[in-house]
């Protein structure tokens, strides 16, 4: 017969399995570019389960020893609810900061593009529109690509353009053979500033191929599936940006026209599979992104970032 005692041990027993569970679930959905000691966290991590797993086989003891001792069952039912809603804050807390950190890196990255009326707000924009399609990638594209990964390098395709002279970037006519050789730089001095970053390594190639095309005509030689899949969904949302915002060497498109561009360029300098998937994004959502855009830059606009 299952007594009181029996239900509250058993109840204390699998919060303490969730609550190993949930941490175990929180490092693997974590584990991107804001882990910056990975040995780290994972023996953290393995601690953490480990000692949960052992207070279990304690509770599974205590329940042996004393089986109708209520008192007993509810202080180790109430210790099992405070360990979960200690990882459970943990794990809020600790989103709350990356989304904290993100808005931050994103309020920057627009100050220092906001004296360049060929960058301004740009790099933003890119970001939310290659989210955006994140959205709408088939599953077995999105199980390749870590969300968080994807936010920071698609935030930072063109920080390698702070290291180009300003009367290059910001020239309102058309690039000399020279000046677009100093231009293709960019990728590669992104990478460059972010090395001392460790746990930015393995998304550098992101950055550095975001120019690259589908035929191989890019700034690396690189083509089809040698291009990484984050790179070949930046570049998508960089074409569109670049395609739609006012630039000092030529008028923008409107949602329309930058369609029809995009079409044309599926296949020879975009990824077609990918531009297909761009395609579903509704004209609402895209607007969207720009107006967030919007709302940032237009803080600084009475400031003499411009």
């Amino acid at each position: 017969m299952i007594t009181l005692t029996h239900s509250l041990m058993m109840v204390a027993i699998i919060i303490l399995i969730i609550a190993a569970a949930r941490l175990c679930l929180a490092l693997y959905k974590n584990w991107d570019v804001t882990i910056h000691n990975r040995k780290m966290a994972m023996l953290t991590a393995i601690v953490g389960a480990a000692s949960i797993i052992v207070l279990v086989w304690l509770y599974i003891r205590v329940f042996v020893l004393w089986p109708g001792n209520i008192r007993v069952s509810i202080a180790l039912l109430v210790s099992s609810v405070i360990i979960f809603l200690g990882i459970e804050n943990s794990n809020r807390e600790y989103r709350k900061i990356k989304e904290r950190n993100m808005e931050l890196l994103g309020t920057l990255i627009c100050v220092m593009e906001a004296g360049d009326p060929n960058l301004d707000g740009h790099s933003l924009y890119v970001h939310y529109l290659t989210l955006t399609m994140y959205d709408y990638l088939p599953a077995l594209y999105r199980e390749q690509i870590n969300l968080e990964d994807l936010k920071y390098a698609s935030l930072f395709l063109d920080m390698g353009k702070l290291g180009i002279p300003r009367e290059i970037t910001a020239k309102p006519g058309k690039l000399t053979k020279d000046e677009m050789a100093i231009m293709k730089r960019h990728p590669e001095i992104a990478t460059k500033i972010l090395k001392p970053v460790c746990s930015f390594e393995h998304i550098s190639d992101w950055i550095l191929y975001h120019h690259e095309r589908v035929d191989g005509n890019g700034y690396h030689g690189l083509k089809s599936e040698e291009i990484p899949l984050a790179s070949k969904m930046i570049a998508i949302a960089d074409t569109y940006s670049a395609l739609t915002m006012n630039r000092t060497y030529k008028a923008s498109l409107s949602h329309e026209d930058a369609i029809i561009e995009l079409k044309q360029a599926a296949g020879v300098q975009l990824d077609e599979v990918l531009v297909n998937v761009f395609l579903k994004i509704p004209k609402y959502r895209i607007e969207e992104c720009f107006k967030k855009v919007q709302e940032i830059t237009d803080r600084y606009k009475d400031e003499h970032f411009r």
